[in-house]
């Protein structure tokens, strides 16, 4: 089983898209409204047809209206994604919706980095001026008493405003890109000179946690990115680490962890620190999902880029489950085919890809059916466009490809779209497969057959 985990946190309050077509001066002004809503530091930068929303740490967002298409572009550092207009909403081709997908790439930009979810600045308050009542009067020395006053007046009004503009000194930490705290915060940490070993695990006193136990779940982390990482884990829903350990880039390691949840933080750069901080060049990075430990089920966890700095980068976890057989299925005259549930509770159905043969698993709830890169590469696939998609962990990078031909059971089709994941294990049949057939559920058995 894979899971594919980003940098995002869940519970996000969704917009759904109004009724009628929405021009580029709407569609920007309701985007504004949402972004103001947040209650982040973001600016907002027009330009024709571009709105550009940049985060505190300079990280960008761009979305781009074509006039002439009526289409919109949502771009980030993770990649673009095009929206069309259907039906009085925007929709991907992974039938995505704007600004669900525009919402949760702006938390995800926030749950980044804690500079991002700083409040917005309040813009400075003009300096008042006392107001200066002149009277009429026709001596020569209220007359210059007058003049006098005025000029105390903007005197004062100038030493105001500069008050108001002068920096604090105790606000300016924001500025610095804060790291996520880990126990005690570290004001002045105390970093190595040497550089460890690729695997070096470090196990915090007080945490009574072991790395060695012969007997315990294999954990093996396969580092695919650019830089190295250190992974550090604590217990569920605490920031105190228990253990860490560290990958060289495009280098593997392995260790043994008991059973039980462990909340997952990674520091990827190139200036080592500690085993506690990790890289004094880079940010920690807590991800909302747990990595789960289960006895007899080794785990592997995959680290690959996304782009190309030090935090750009996407987690795979595999779980390996024992084989077990699957059910045959069994074919009628006319074609359809019957088959038994697996034992995992899922139905699984045979096929090819361009005479590539494949297994794949029954997916109703996908809208798109997925294959491996790995199955894409053996079929010839090549003209792939990379998009992001939503799956039911987050966000995940791949493309969309059309399949010219492919095979279900007995069945043929063709012109075929399929989304190519990295790191997938499993290939998934999606509904844009299964509509074309008639479906029928029967206990333990599924019954495919022509419309």
């Amino acid at each position: 089983m894979t899971q594919f985990f980003t940098r995002i946190n869940n519970g996000l309050d969704y917009m759904t898209e109004s009724q009628g077509n929405e021009p580029g001066s709407a569609l920007f002004a309701r985007i504004a409204q949402m972004v103001e809503a947040r209650g982040v530091d973001i600016h907002q930068h027009l330009s024709g047809n571009s709105l550009k929303l940049e985060f505190a740490d300079g990280q960008r967002i761009l979305v781009n209206f074509n006039a002439q298409t009526g289409g919109v572009w949502l771009a980030a550092r993770n990649g673009g994604i095009e929206f069309a207009h259907h039906h009085g909403h925007w929709r991907a081709p992974d039938q995505s919706e704007l600004f669900d997908k525009l919402r949760h790439t702006i938390e995800q930009t926030i749950a980044s980095n804690p500079l991002n979810a700083r409040a917005p600045v309040a813009p400075i308050p003009q300096a008042a001026r006392p107001e200066v009542v002149f009277y009429r009067e026709e001596t020569h020395n209220h007359l210059l008493r007058n003049a006098l006053i005025l000029l105390l007046a903007g005197v004062f009004g100038f030493w105001a405003a500069l008050r108001m503009v002068q920096p604090n000194p105790a606000n300016d930490e924001g500025a610095q890109m804060p790291t996520l705290a880990l126990g005690e915060p570290e004001t002045n940490p105390t970093c190595e000179t040497d550089f460890p070993a690729n695997g070096s695990i470090t196990v915090f006193p007080g945490s009574g946690l072991r790395a060695d136990g012969p007997n315990d779940p294999e954990i093996t982390l396969k580092n695919d990115h650019s830089y190295p990482m250190l992974l550090i884990l604590s217990a569920p829903r605490s920031a105190i680490p228990a253990l860490s350990v560290l990958v060289r880039a495009r280098q593997s390691t392995a260790l043994h962890l008991p059973a039980g949840q462990y909340d997952m933080m990674f520091s990827s750069g190139s200036a080592w620190c500690n085993p506690r901080k990790g890289f004094s060049d880079g940010h920690l990075v807590k991800f909302d999902k747990s990595l789960t430990v289960m006895m007899d089920k080794p785990i592997q966890l995959a680290m690959q880029s996304s782009g190309a700095g030090k935090e750009e980068f996407q987690l795979f976890v595999h779980t390996a489950t024992p084989d077990v057989p699957l059910p045959e299925p069994t074919f009628a005259g006319d074609g359809s085919m019957e088959v038994k549930r697996a034992a995992n509770g899922h139905f699984y159905l045979p096929g090819t890809i361009e005479n590539m043969p494949v297994t794949f698993m029954v997916d109703t709830g996908a809208t798109v059916t997925s294959i491996s890169s790995t199955l894409a590469r053996q079929a010839g696939i090549r003209n792939c466009k990379e998009m992001q998609f939503q799956t039911a962990n987050g966000a995940a990078s791949g493309c969309i490809a059309l399949v010219p031909h492919m095979t279900l059971g007995n069945f043929e089709l063709n012109n075929i779209t399929v989304a190519v994941m990295p790191n997938m294990e499993i290939n998934l049949l999606g509904s844009n497969v299964l509509r074309n057939f008639q479906i029928s559920q029967n206990g333990s058995s599924m019954l495919i057959g022509l419309r």
